[in-house]
């Protein structure tokens, strides 16, 4: 018994002086509504590129657009940030593992958010990060202008060297923040009442991300509704790649092709995030972000 305890404090011991790296990304941006107001919400995930590890404080930058925000969202109130799954839990009732301490303008167009860790001298009781994304922060951020972009990108520089490990001694090294959402506003708005709904699994595309090993995309596309149907490819500059289809179709028509991940040239896309753009009859209907791979 007592060697099973010391191997397993060891364990905990080498898991908080081993350097471990963290990626943050972007997840799950939509535009929702609240009180007659317009925000994107999303999600900033994080995850570890080795082993698990307990997570500590930290802190995220990231820049957004001000043309579709406005400039100092954190001065003007026009940001809300939420705990997470990895930052949520008690040591007990009362005392919550971690706090949000800071919310503010790095600079007009950047917010600066910090979490902490409540009991670095208990860095066991933390909670784990692991390989698989988990969310660190929800985020909402109010829309002032819906034909715009997001924008979105994190300031990595001034991440690195800022991710902790539960004793709040240890940083995680390599810090990884180079993801980047640069959706079209009006992706996912809730129909009006009365309205059908395009939540439907109306766009699929595999395999996301797209790699070396994998010889063509499979998209396929099912309408919510009938008229002149386009799919088009942009970068994250929101510059056209390539039109995928541009046909008339029937609500509810199963619309299947392959892509071999290449422009209108006929060249090879470089490894990158794109955007496929789904359009129906002149409305929006949907974005969706892919990763290509070599």
């Amino acid at each position: 018994i007592f060697v099973l305890f010391f191997i397993f404090i060891s364990i905990i011991a080498y898991a908080q002086t081993k350097d471990v790296g963290i990626t943050f990304e972007f997840e799950n941006g939509q535009v929702i509504e609240e009180n007659s107001e317009q925000y994107y919400s999303f999600d900033v995930v994080a995850y570890t590129s080795g082993e698990d590890s307990y997570f500590g404080s930290g802190m995220v930058y990231f820049f957004y657009s001000t043309e579709s925000f406005g400039e100092n969202v954190c001065s003007t109130d026009n940001i809300v940030v939420e705990k997470g799954q990895l930052i949520n839990g008690e040591l007990a009732p009362g005392a919550p593992l971690y706090e949000i301490i800071n919310i503010t303008d790095n600079t007009s167009s950047c917010a600066a958010i910090t979490t902490v860790y409540n009991f670095p001298t208990n860095p066991n009781q933390a909670n784990m990060l692991s390989t698989t994304p988990t969310q660190y922060l929800h985020i909402k951020l109010k829309i002032l202008d819906i034909t715009g972009f997001s924008e979105l990108s994190f300031y990595e520089n001034l991440m690195i060297g800022q991710q902790y490990q539960s004793n709040d001694i240890i940083k995680y090294i390599p810090v990884v923040a180079t993801d980047t959402d640069n959706i079209d506003l009006p992706v996912n708005q809730p129909p009006e009442a009365g309205e059908e709904s395009s939540s439907i699994n109306i766009f699929q595309s595999i395999p996301n991300p797209f790699g070396p090993k994998s010889n063509n995309i499979s998209l396929t596309i099912i309408p919510p509704k009938q008229g002149s149907l386009k799919l088009s490819v942009f970068n994250i500059r929101g510059q056209l790649i390539k039109t995928l289809y541009d046909e008339n179709v029937q609500k509810n028509q199963e619309i299947s092709f392959n892509w071999r991940g290449i422009d209108d040239d006929g060249n090879d896309l470089p490894s990158g995030i794109y955007f496929y753009k789904l359009i129906i009859e002149g409305e929006f209907i949907k974005t969706q972000k892919f990763i290509i791979t070599k």
